[in-house]
């Protein structure tokens, strides 16, 4: 584990710095009562799931997917996100929000709807991006979800790090390279939040029809990882092997914008053998190894805002890093959106021990020792006997995590006397709960009941009445809920903007896209 030889440097801490910037973006399927997945268009009620700033889809047209503004506290972004859920649960007709990360039970896969966005150049863009998931991939991992947490510094913190840092060069890049510091220090780490936080040991068996998953049956209907943290980013979830040779290297803004464009301007040959166009209809935007660099699944991404129609790397490039995207964090069933602030200021303070340490390079042949940690931890995390892998040596799991959360909470005790009430403290006292006891991990809790239930389906439907029957209309939520109807009724009339101003060739306008 890196020496911490960087917190001298926080000696006259500012409280300033400790006004995080987070925040959430929550996906969930949309399920009929019976536990199926939703067959319906994505409800006029929430508007366009191309233009809504708040209320979008991802993969799947039953996979909602809800945005927070940015956020200075955590409990005030945990409250936007609350009226996210509860006005949705007023537009959907009877349909439930799924409560777990693995998806309720699934039709034939080709029954599994594809998100759709619309006629202009950038919605046929998104759909046909789709398109190449689902031949690439297949469309049953794509109606996975997780929380995405966004994370970033304020601006007073970058110009007072700086100087603590000898540094003398441009601010923008500065920043790039602190946030690819810490990029580094959560990849050596994040292994410890699929244990904390994963919490999808089971599955539905519709979403693994084969044999050789090595899951455990649970009754007709239900298959289990006994000691699993996390399927969803296991092998056989989002971490699948159709990328796990593939090497982005994420040791700076330059060598990751290098490694991730070759990956989206190298054909493969499988892809080329899909083809793009076909019949006059599109498959995949290209026949590269990744059609963007969103279809590289990373456990934390770094971000930038980017323009309508601007590519990902592009953004980067140009301006630089904004802030993080942490991705592996799954949906917690029992939390009624996903996520409580309780996890939220742990991530915090995990994200900022990543940033104040001094986190090596990370050589090519170790990301993917990185990545088997992560495997193993989400394949069977709980297992007692369960060893992971640090510079050669093999160390018991709660060894190492018992040293991870000693070192965090002496940064906690510091924050906390800084910002009185702040319960950093708290929050890694939390956690080291679960690894003296690792029946108290949200995965074996949530398996707990699956068990009693009989089924993951079951456990799930429960678990999602339960929540929208906590999530009822608030008095509160009046100012809110006309604002989001506002905001549904713009972003139609946007979509409907871009289509009117989509008359050029879209071949030629995907060109233009790709060559960025």
């Amino acid at each position: 584990m890196p020496t911490l030889t960087r917190l001298g440097q926080l000696t006259d801490l500012n409280p300033a710095w400790l006004k995080f910037q987070r925040g959430i973006e929550r996906e969930t399927l949309r399920a009929t009562t019976d536990g199926d997945i939703a067959q319906t268009p994505h409800p006029i009620g929430l508007g366009s799931a191309l233009t809504h700033a708040s209320i979008t889809t991802d993969y799947s047209e039953a996979l909602l997917e809800f945005i927070t503004g940015v956020h200075d506290q955590p409990e005030a972004a945990l409250a936007e996100l609350g009226q996210l859920h509860r006005y949705t649960l007023t537009q959907l007709n009877g349909e439930q929000l799924w409560p777990a990360s693995m998806p309720t039970r699934l039709p034939a896969e080709t029954e599994i709807p594809i998100a759709q966005y619309g006629s202009s150049h950038i919605g046929r863009l998104k759909t046909i991006y789709r398109h190449g998931l689902w031949h690439r991939y297949g469309r049953t991992m794509q109606t996975i979800a997780g929380v995405h947490y966004n994370w970033s510094m304020p601006s007073d913190f970058w110009a007072d790090w700086a100087q603590r840092s000898g540094w003398n060069g441009s601010l923008q890049a500065f920043i790039n390279r602190e946030y690819f510091s810490l990029i580094r220090g959560f990849r050596r780490h994040s292994w410890l939040l699929l244990y904390l936080f994963g919490a999808s040991p089971a599955a539905d068996r519709s979403f693994l029809p084969k044999d050789n998953h090595g899951l455990e049956p649970l009754g007709d209907d239900t298959l289990f990882g006994r000691y699993a943290t996390s399927l969803r980013m296991s092998d056989l979830g989002y971490s699948n092997n159709a990328q796990s040779s593939l090497y982005v290297c994420f040791n700076s803004l330059e060598t990751y914008a290098e490694t991730l464009s070759e990956a989206i301007h190298t054909p493969y040959a499988p892809y080329e053998a899909i083809g793009t166009k076909v019949d006059g209809e599109y498959r995949q935007l290209s026949t590269a190894i990744l059609q963007i660099e969103n279809e590289y699944y990373s456990d934390l991404r770094p971000k930038r805002v980017a323009r309508s129609g601007e590519k990902p790397i592009h953004a980067l490039n140009e301006r630089g890093v904004e802030y993080i995207e942490v991705r592996c964090l799954d949906v917690d069933p029992f939390a009624p959106y996903g996520i409580d602030v309780e996890r939220m200021r742990f991530v915090d303070l995990f994200l900022f021990w990543c940033l104040v340490q001094d986190n090596s390079l990370i050589q090519r042949e170790d990301c993917f020792r990185l990545r088997e940690n992560n495997q193993r931890v989400a394949a069977a995390g709980r297992d007692p006997k369960l060893e992971l892998v640090f510079n050669g040596q093999a160390i018991g799991l709660r060894d190492q995590g018992k040293r991870v959360l000693d070192s965090l909470s002496t940064l906690a005790a510091e924050l906390d006397s800084l910002a009185p009430g702040s319960g950093y403290v708290e929050a890694v006292e939390s956690q080291r709960a679960k690894l003296i006891d690792a029946d108290l991990t949200p995965s074996a809790k949530f398996l707990s009941q699956v068990q009693e239930a009989g089924s993951f389906r079951k456990a799930s439907m429960a678990l999602a009445g339960l929540h929208s029957n906590r999530s009822q209309d608030d008095p509160d939520d009046r100012a809110a809920f006309n604002a989001l109807r506002e905001a549904a009724a713009t972003s139609l009339a946007s979509q409907a903007q871009m289509e009117a101003d989509s008359q050029d060739d879209f071949d030629a306008f995907l060109s233009r896209y790709l060559r960025q």
